[in-house]
């Protein structure tokens, strides 16, 4: 019996055009029916939302700020990850259980939750050695959502150290490698193809999650959003928030396929 047949990603990218051809479509009668005025409201506020400034320079804030405080997060997120992931694989117990606990609280934190907790627990400065360190509500910020982040990339690297086959152990212990070269020279070297899909993924939805570092008082894209809207009238701030939306989409999206491309590639390698 013959017949046709869609598989998931033929349907998935069946669903994303009908929602591309929506939104065209809306567009287009919006326009129509006087919603161009509103948009074009939107479009002269649009550096501003972009980077904070009315003329699109200096960069002080707004989506770029965004884009910065993803990318920072993500940078201490990798580095305290890799730490509680290879922490949560030791043999030592008193290595491996403290860093399980903290993976575990840290992944069923709710985000929100954590970012009150580093604005409210962090001083504004610290003094060390003599030098006063300050702590901007950016920095606030970053500490925040990677705490999360990096919990949850701990699981990547361990789900990635775990799917190596364990005759690659053996093969290294037969040839005299200690624990620590193991890892370096060989575990490592095949895990990070396996983590990179991953990786992509968690950083695409931390980007989504840098929508809530508004409460911490930065010059985020939405903290803009807010003090412009106090100008304006009910109509328009359906499509300021449109517009704030197709900017996560549009930087998010590509992230997230292409970590989808990557991760049916390492799963075509290993079968």
């Amino acid at each position: 019996m013959a017949g046709f047949v869609l598989h998931y990603d033929d349907k998935k990218r069946a669903v994303q055009l009908l929602i591309t051809l929506g939104v065209v479509v809306w567009i287009a009668v919006d326009a129509a029916t006087g919603g161009s005025a509103y948009w074009t409201r939107v479009l002269v506020r649009l550096p501003l939302l972009l980077t904070g400034s009315a003329t699109g320079w200096p960069v002080t804030g707004g989506f770029v700020l965004n884009i910065l405080l993803s990318i920072a997060s993500m940078a201490l997120a990798t580095a305290l990850g890799t730490i509680m992931g290879l922490g949560t694989l030791a043999r030592v117990g008193l290595i491996r259980v403290p860093n399980l606990l903290l993976v575990n609280f840290l992944r069923n934190s709710p985000w929100l939750v954590l970012l009150f907790a580093t604005l409210y627990f962090l001083p504004f400065e610290m003094r060390i050695f003599g030098t006063i360190v300050p702590f901007p509500p950016f920095v606030k910020a970053v500490i925040g959502l990677a705490l999360p982040t990096a919990a949850n990339f701990s699981e990547v690297i361990r789900g990635a150290v775990q799917s190596v086959h364990s005759g690659q152990w053996e093969a290294a212990r037969s040839l005299g490698y200690n624990t620590f070269q193991i890892y370096r020279h060989v575990i490592i070297q095949q895990a990070m193809r396996r983590m990179i899909p991953g990786w992509m993924n968690l950083y695409a939805l931390l980007m989504i999650a840098t929508a809530l570092a508004t409460v911490t008082g930065i010059q985020d894209v939405l903290t803009i959003l807010n003090t412009l809207l106090a100008m304006e009238n009910e109509r328009v701030i359906v499509y300021f928030y449109l517009t704030i939306l197709f900017l996560f989409i549009a930087y998010c999206y590509p992230i997230a396929a292409i970590a989808r491309r990557l991760e049916r590639a390492v799963k075509g390698d290993s079968l």
